[in-house]
């Protein structure tokens, strides 16, 4: 067992709560120690979370996972989002929380991964799965207090909690975890190398044990009633030799003492007696199995069990230690543990002369006995004789070969900066009597739907993103003008995806022709029947249908690098405006991502007409023919005539000349032009333009060239 010497200074060392040790008598305490009635840590204490006031909070060594205390908080912040079609909108109501977290009482290095029910809330890359601003304070002497909280409580009344580390979210999203706070654990780093086991002793105990072990201990929480509590589990675990100076708990000297066979057996008076005495403990009192519970960090820092037994009757042990280790070294703790209580069954009482009075507890004796090497655990002197009690000095077993199982892997993929895209086109998906842009949110890595901010001109609301990933990009070249009433199988064009994962198919006439693979390009609406996959994320379209949803006028607008996105439903949000804010400019934020653009209405303005033709009479009168189309409704379902889609049929048509200009109207879609109406232009060439007139926008012109 471990020898551990608080004689003198047992009552002066305080815990990391503030706790006394209490008085540990004798020079070898490991019965007062490690005797059961005293509970220390106990693994599985970390991963609760807590907020009474006064509780514990451990001080991290190494790289631990705690749950930490919640040492401040706001109520829940709710959020109306609003989404929907057809002027009525859907309001789901979102929450939020502000809060502060201590996760240690000393100053630490970073945090790292941050996990809110079991799941990934925070990735190693530093990367938040959900909305929120967090701020983290390592625990520093010149630590400055939150603002947050301060703007909260009040500068003056604001602690700055320095010599504790706290991590502070600020409008933490909580719609992922049924819009309530879920349980926070945090992987807190204390020191960028794992510690010498010596200097967390050393730190612990507050300069009052000085141990020079420098093995390597890969994480550690120090907390407990008590310094001895907080402590012994490393003491006893690692059998850390510790004696008492006078002043403070130290490693013994590093040099072995061998003792003479003429030695052994001094008597009062120099009388002759028994040259040792040699006890054994019964084996029945002895385990013959021991488990030791530990914190596994290859399994995200879950709790781990690694077991040695002998073929032997004897109890079952269990030991538990707050500490991060691996499979391997827990193994090869808890083997050493039981070989050693095995081996230091044996007990030796020595009567040696006075001048072995130099020797104190923890020393090392090589004696002419099997085995040779024997620890001192005590030393008094009766009668000018120098009694030493002694157990054999037990080494090390190194790691072990151990597997410590599988856990359900939480996924971790990198979340990059988000891109955000509005377009102010036709809706595709249905029509509306309010004005509308599409919105698409995408980025790299894993995708969780969350809520923005919306500001149209000085007002600003919040809206929902896509409830899945848009797929964005932009295109690489400029797709040339193509001819709308037909497939396009000479023009395309290239787009670079945002997210490489995504993939872009082809789809035959039939899919092209039910609707499949629409997509924005810069403002004009396409289908692409072909995508070529080029390699990271690049793709080439063709075999093309253009000018889709009345939008062949944007065919000439084409532009190296606009935005392109596939049209999905679920991936692209529609966001309802006012009529009111026609000509307003609308901005869309997430955090550091915007985009913005101008409210025109298109999705207000009916399709320009079709097939603009020019007929003259033998009189010189002048027909004009059309064909309508609608905004709620592109197909011929019924063979013979598309669906209004407005109040009522209206056409603005405006005649001119070189010299002369005549605006005429018409409920039909022809126009009769008497000859004398025409003469009124003069002489030609005469151009006709045609425009219907919707409920709450003009539709863009088409015209036509005659003499």
């Amino acid at each position: 067992m471990a020898t551990l010497v608080f004689s003198t200074i047992g009552t002066a060392l305080g815990g990391p709560a503030g706790s006394a040790i209490g008085a540990l008598i004798g020079q070898s305490i490991d019965q007062q120690l490690l005797a059961p009635p005293r509970r220390g840590p106990r693994v599985g204490d970390l991963a609760v979370q807590t907020s009474s006031y006064g509780t514990q909070v451990p001080r991290i060594y190494g790289a631990m996972r705690v749950a930490g205390s919640v040492i401040w908080s706001t109520d829940l912040v709710e959020t109306a989002a609003i989404g929907g079609a057809k002027g009525q909108p859907d309001v789901a109501y979102t929450y939020s929380v502000s809060l502060a977290v201590a996760v240690s009482s000393r100053p630490v290095s970073s945090i790292g991964r941050i996990w809110a029910d079991g799941k990934l809330l925070r990735g190693a890359a530093g990367d938040f799965k959900v909305d929120t601003k967090f701020r983290f304070h390592n625990g520093d002497e010149d630590q400055d207090v939150d603002p947050l909280i301060a703007a909260s409580e009040g500068i003056t009344t604001t602690p700055a909690y320095r010599g504790m580390a706290v991590c502070v979210f600020e409008d933490l999203a909580l719609a992922e975890f049924g819009n309530r706070l879920p349980f926070l654990t945090f992987e807190v780093v204390a020191d960028p190398e794992p510690p010498a086991l010596g200097d967390v002793l050393n730190d612990a105990s507050a300069g009052r044990i000085y141990s020079n072990s420098q093995r390597s201990l890969p994480g550690f929480a120090a907390y407990g009633r008590s310094i001895r509590d907080a402590v012994e589990p490393i003491v006893s675990t690692f059998d850390v030799d510790l004696w008492d100076d006078g002043e403070v708990l130290r490693s013994p000297p590093p040099f072995e003492a061998p003792v003479r066979i003429e030695e052994l057996g001094k008597g009062a008076e120099d009388r002759a007696v028994a040259q040792f005495k040699r006890e054994q403990v019964p084996a029945r009192s002895l385990p013959s199995s021991l488990r030791l519970t530990h914190y596994d960090p290859a399994r995200d820092y879950q709790t781990g069990e690694a077991r040695s037994s002998i073929g032997a009757p004897g109890m079952d042990e269990q030991r538990e230690i707050t500490a991060a280790l691996s499979v391997k070294e827990a193994k090869g703790l808890a083997n050493t543990m039981l070989a050693r209580a095995w081996a230091e069954r044996d007990h030796l009482t020595l009567r040696l002369p006075t001048a072995r009075m130099t020797l104190g507890p923890g020393a090392i004796v090589t004696l002419p006995l099997a085995p040779p090497r024997w620890r001192v655990e005590s030393v008094t002197l009766e009668a000018l004789v120098t009694v030493l009690e002694l157990r054999p000095a037990f080494r090390s077993v190194g790691a072990l070969p151990a597997d410590g199982g599988q856990i359900a892997v939480n996924s971790d993929n990198l979340t990059g900066p988000l891109t955000i895209a509005l377009f102010d086109v036709p809706d595709p998906f249905e029509a509306s009597d309010e004005p509308s842009l599409l919105l698409a949110v995408s980025g790299t890595g894993d995708w969780k739907a969350r809520v923005m901010e919306l500001r149209v001109g000085a007002a600003e609301r919040v809206v929902s993103t896509p409830r899945r990933k848009s797929i964005l990009g932009r295109s690489l070249g400029s797709l040339p003008t193509g001819t709308p009433h037909l497939l396009d199988l000479i023009n395309g064009v290239d787009v670079q995806l945002i997210d490489e994962e995504q993939v872009l198919l082809n789809c035959d006439d039939d899919a092209l022709a039910a609707g499949s693979n629409a997509a924005i390009l810069g403002r004009e609406l396409i289908q692409f029947g072909q995508a070529e996959a080029l390699g990271g994320g690049r793709y080439r379209l063709s075999r093309l249908l253009r000018g889709r949803g009345g939008t062949e006028w944007a065919g000439a607008t084409h532009e190296a690098g606009e935005p392109f996105c596939l049209l999905q439903s679920g991936a692209v949000e529609r966001v309802g405006l006012s009529r009111a804010n026609l000509g307003a400019m609308v901005e869309a934020r997430i955090g550091e991502a915007s985009a913005s653009a101008k409210l025109l209405g298109e999705a207000l303005r009916p399709p320009s007409p079709v097939g603009l033709s020019v007929e003259k009479s033998a009189g010189e009168d002048v027909l004009i023919r059309w064909t309508r189309r609608s905004r709620t409704g592109f197909g011929w379902a019924d063979g013979v005539d598309t669906p209004l889609g407005e109040a009522s049929e209206q056409y603005r048509i405006i005649l001119s000349s070189p010299t002369q200009r005549l605006e005429l109207s018409s409920t039909e879609p022809r126009l009769a032009v008497e000859r004398m109406t025409m003469a009124l232009l003069g002489t030609g060439p005469f151009t006709a333009e045609v425009q219907q007139v919707g409920d709450y926008a003009v539709s863009r012109a088409v015209q036509i060239t005659f003499s």
